[in-house]
């Protein structure tokens, strides 16, 4: 995975310390070159194999300088090793150089982010269920539970479109016609094409678990996110204009990973799948908010973890 040589290059000898904590965010992040590099995070929870000795093509810290936030890694030279360095301001420079890497970047960003959600939803003992679409007639009886019943109306819904020979069809069904009042304004369905989209309050954007067939871009309104976990809902965030989400889908090409629930009416643009790699290799500029968005986002659910508990 080659660099290109319009970034400066750096040497550290064996045993050198490349990075230690410090208040402070990174002025840069490294991608490795040649030779080999320990790491290691505290707690290492975060880090997603714990200590990692990390090899040519791998980069280190680069949540800390895409965020700009304090740095929390600690980085040894391992062998004699020669490393690119690249700053935030030279990162969409970067990008247009080196997708292979920041293809890479993009899908470490999101197993980090991924692994926290879990964290903060289920705690670090519990074992999150596994994906299930079935789930989505639970999500609507926890949405009954609380008098949601627009939310409850589109879990519902989409029960029915994903197990339509599911246990619990007839009863969904019931729901539905129980609850039809609250499906106006709703559009279920929209085709690819339909690149702006609108939401009524309390309306679903998206479930967790579905598959991920696009990302969004807030134009109005906002949306918030959460997880439903042992019949509690955590709200993993609130985005607003100009926010993006459903980002990290497309990214791993895993399902949904929480929820995405209208906090007030709101409009979107959709941009969908078959138009992301494209994007990818011509937009710098939306690739490089994704991964400070991403980085961001790591940060705020750390804290929000371990806020008493020292680095």
């Amino acid at each position: 995975m080659p660099v290109e040589q319009s970034f400066p290059i750096v040497n550290f000898p064996q045993g050198a310390v490349i990075l230690e904590p410090d208040n402070r965010p990174s002025e840069c992040f490294y991608v490795i070159r040649s030779g080999k590099v320990k790491v290691s995070d505290t707690p290492e929870r975060v880090m997603v194999n714990g200590a990692e000795c990390l090899e040519s093509g791998d980069f280190f810290p680069i949540v800390s300088t895409l965020a700009q936030k304090p740095n929390r890694l600690t980085a040894v030279a391992e062998t004699d090793v020669t490393l690119t360095a690249v700053s935030k301001d030279n990162f969409t420079a970067f990008i247009e150089e080196n997708l292979p890497v920041c293809t890479k970047i993009l899908k470490h960003l999101s197993s980090r982010l991924r692994i926290l959600n879990e964290e903060l939803a289920y705690g670090e003992k519990e074992v999150p269920p596994t994906a299930d679409l079935a789930r989505l007639y639970d999500f609507g009886k926890y949405y009954l539970r609380r008098n949601l019943f627009r939310s409850a109306y589109c879990a519902f819904y989409q029960y029915l479109k994903y197990c339509p020979e599911g246990e619990n069809v007839e009863s969904a069904r019931k729901y539905l016609r129980r609850f039809s009042s609250y499906a106006h304004g709703i559009k279920f369905d929209y085709y690819e094409k339909n690149i702006i989209r609108e939401y009524p309050i309390d309306s679903a954007i998206f479930f967790e678990y579905e598959p991920s067939d696009g990302m969004y871009i807030i134009r109005s309104g906002a949306i918030k996110i959460t997880k439903i976990a042992n019949d509690k809902g955590v709200v993993l965030a609130v985005l607003r204009p100009g926010d993006i989400l459903g980002e990290m889908g497309l990214i791993d090409s895993k399902p949904r990973s929480a929820t995405a629930i209208a906090y007030t009416d709101c409009e979107i643009m959709a941009i969908a799948r078959t138009a992301y790699l494209p994007i990818l290799k011509n937009g710098a500029d939306i690739t490089d908010k994704i991964c400070v968005t991403l980085s961001k986002r790591i940060c705020d659910m750390h804290d929000r973890i371990y806020k008493d508990k020292p680095l």
